[in-house]
């Protein structure tokens, strides 16, 4: 009598998906940083540059470079256009 075991395989952490804007979020979570986002969006900071938003509101976060020569609103269409995409695919499918 053999006992079968499963296969053992590497789990990955699911990543918040604000992250792959980010090099690194120093002190800050993914959600903090989430939150700050949408708040800057609503109050009309939408034309601020992205990288003297992000030292003044998130200290220690770094944004990577293509987005930190941005604005506001382009940062936030960054995160948001993949969700929109794969709510789009899953109509797609249905």
């Amino acid at each position: 009598m053999t006992t079968a075991t499963p296969a053992l395989r590497a789990t990955t952490a699911a990543r918040h998906p604000l992250e792959h804007l980010f090099v690194d979020f120093g002190e800050h979570s993914a959600d903090k940083a989430l939150i700050a986002l949408t708040d800057a969006v609503r109050a009309g900071q939408r034309d601020m540059n992205a990288y003297d938003w992000i030292t003044r509101v998130l200290p220690g976060a770094t944004l990577k470079p293509a987005l930190a020569f941005g604005t506001v609103g382009e940062l936030y269409r960054s995160y948001t256009r993949p969700a929109e995409f794969g709510r789009l695919k899953s109509v797609w499918r249905a």
